[in-house]
């Protein structure tokens, strides 16, 4: 009969056998020396990574794919603007083919001038150029420029979204799912960072042309000036972009790109903290971006490969 969990689990020990017990306690201890065996309290944090206040966020080398850290990197989140980031590739990716050209200039279309929630600021019969729309997405994260953008790939919102699905299925994205090309708030409007990783990636590599567009500090169209919510572009040199976004639902969302000596770095951080200042929240989201960053260029450039202490939070 087996003893009760709660009762004193010595008193079913043989009396032959306990005074042998300190024994065997340094007969394990000794070989767990001699063999080297770490224990639990060793992995903790032994890599020296800086606490990342987010709910996930991913470190991913841009050439390799490499995965520096992670945490929570598979996960779907709610991710805000950084919705525009597929809706930037689609839009790169028709005017590669000729669909469009970055100086062609349109007047916008109804459903783009109704759409709420950040903007560039199109008006009624006010042009702009292709390049004004990137950067309406890229800076102040507009949502009248991601709906434009959407209309003038496809023809309607529900035709891009099926075509954002389709692509992010298709590059591997397979914890995303797209609801609308400009990110308000919506249930079925989730990716996981690890996937939009992926997706800067393949911006980074398949566009490199169109890379300075997210390395703007401000955006200025119809005499109005917006600033750039990433506040690591034009301030942190090694910085080349990459994109922001903020629900309620989603905290501060931010993907910083950088490169230095040849490397190349994407982070992304999901769910920093929210505050009711948001200018603070993305103060808070580009100070934890740099961070990882820093620490990763750190490591991946000057820090010699030591595979045992390179452990850091789980995925």
């Amino acid at each position: 009969m087996l003893p009760h969990p709660s009762a004193n689990t010595a008193s079913f020990i043989p009396r032959y056998y306990r005074p042998h017990l300190w024994f065997l306690g340094l007969f394990i201890l000794g070989w767990t020396l001699i063999l080297g065996i770490p224990t639990a309290r060793a992995d903790t944090n032994s890599s020296g990574l800086p606490p990342i206040d987010a709910r996930a966020y991913i470190l991913m080398n841009a050439q390799t794919g490499a995965i520096i850290a992670a945490k929570n990197a598979y996960r779907p989140y709610a991710i805000a603007s950084i919705t525009k980031l597929m809706t930037l590739y689609l839009l790169f990716k028709d005017i590669h083919a000729g669909g469009m050209q970055v100086h062609q200039e349109f007047v916008p279309c109804q459903a783009a001038l109704e759409t709420g929630g950040s903007s560039m600021f199109m008006h009624p019969g006010l042009r702009f150029s292709v390049a004004q729309m990137i950067l309406g997405m890229t800076v102040p994260s507009g949502n009248d420029a991601a709906v434009e953008a959407a209309h003038l790939v496809a023809g309607s919102v529900p035709a891009f979204v099926r075509e954002m699905n389709q692509t992010a299925r298709k590059i591997g994205m397979l914890s995303t799912t797209y609801y609308d090309p400009d990110g308000l708030p919506h249930p079925n409007n989730t990716a996981s960072p690890y996937d939009i990783a992926i997706l800067t990636k393949r911006i980074m590599t398949d566009f490199p042309q169109y890379m300075h567009f997210f390395n703007h500090e401000n955006f200025t169209y119809a005499g109005i000036t917006s600033p750039n919510p990433n506040l690591l572009v034009g301030r942190v040199p090694f910085i080349t972009g990459m994109k922001s976004g903020y629900t309620d639902a989603a905290g501060h969302c931010l993907v910083a790109t950088g490169t230095q000596n040849g490397v190349q770095l994407i982070a992304v951080i999901l769910g920093v903290p929210s505050f009711t200042d948001e200018n603070r929240g993305f103060w808070k989201a580009s100070w934890q971006s740099l961070k990882l960053l820093d620490w990763g260029f750190a490591r991946t450039l000057w820090l010699p490969a030591v595979p045992h202490l390179e452990k850091t939070s789980a995925p």
